[in-house]
């Protein structure tokens, strides 16, 4: 088996070295750059996150047609391991938990509708995101099977009721995946909905504390009391005074 590097990703691997060395860990060593939670605060994030970006050093992991510079998983696998190199390094590079997973989701799974609504906004670091499936005994942890968030068809729509924790970076979120229970069937009873922070009939209840540093948005409990997640729902479109179609509730799969 070849685990060679190619000459491309060595490259790559080398200008991420670079960037993290002379620009990343010497803030990691300055005490005042750090947030109330262990993690790097805003305003230095932005200023490193606008240098990667003019080095082209962002969202490697996705496909160019979506912003990124279609970097494989093998590829991936490399600069995880330099940018890790600081704590304050994925997020620097759009390559962090849990936008990371989710763009890489939404990249695989979304319409081209859903991806310009709710993706193309965490490609260009304008929102963050989180993915909500953990919930409390006797629900889902790691085994989906166990889940008791349901989603109930009203008509056209979904309403959902249920309770999850632990799910990172919601306090600073806009865009959320939510697992929720469809069906009682074992293999394909589990839908997973798009909907946003301001959409009524959710909240969060607690930010629970972690040991360590702890991602952007902590890691939050959240209870649904009747989120109605839309087939298509009004949203004003970018710039314009015109309303644009918000895409359907469901990722296909």
């Amino acid at each position: 088996m070849d685990f060679s590097i190619s000459p491309q990703i060595e490259a790559l691997r080398r200008e991420i070295a670079d960037f993290v060395a002379d620009e990343i860990l010497p803030l990691e060593a300055d005490p005042a750059t750090y947030d109330a939670h262990e993690n790097i605060a805003v305003e230095p994030l932005r200023r490193l996150r606008a240098k990667a970006r003019d080095r082209g050093l962002w969202c490697l992991q996705l496909p160019e047609t979506l912003g990124g510079r279609g970097i494989g998983r093998v590829g991936m696998a490399v600069c995880y391991e330099e940018m890790n190199r600081s704590i304050f390094g994925p997020v620097v590079f759009n390559s962090a938990a849990p936008d990371d997973g989710n763009m890489m989701v939404m990249a695989a799974l979304g319409t081209p509708e859903q991806q310009d609504w709710w993706l193309r906004p965490v490609v260009e670091g304008k929102v963050r995101s989180a993915f909500a499936m953990t919930e409390p005994a006797p629900g889902g942890g790691s085994d989906p099977g166990m889940m008791q968030t349901r989603a109930m068809r009203d008509g056209d729509d979904y309403v959902v009721h249920g309770h999850k924790w632990f799910i990172t970076g919601a306090g600073e979120a806009e865009h959320f995946l939510l697992l929720a229970r469809t069906s009682d069937d074992a293999r394909r009873g589990h839908t997973c909905f798009l909907f946003h922070r301001d959409d009524p009939g959710w909240q969060i209840t607690r930010r629970i504390p972690i040991m360590g540093p702890e991602e952007h948005g902590g890691h939050c409990e959240l209870v649904f009391d009747g989120l109605r997640i839309r087939r298509a729902t009004w949203c004003w479109a970018r710039g314009a005074a015109s309303r644009s179609c918000r895409p359907g509730w469901a990722l296909r799969g």
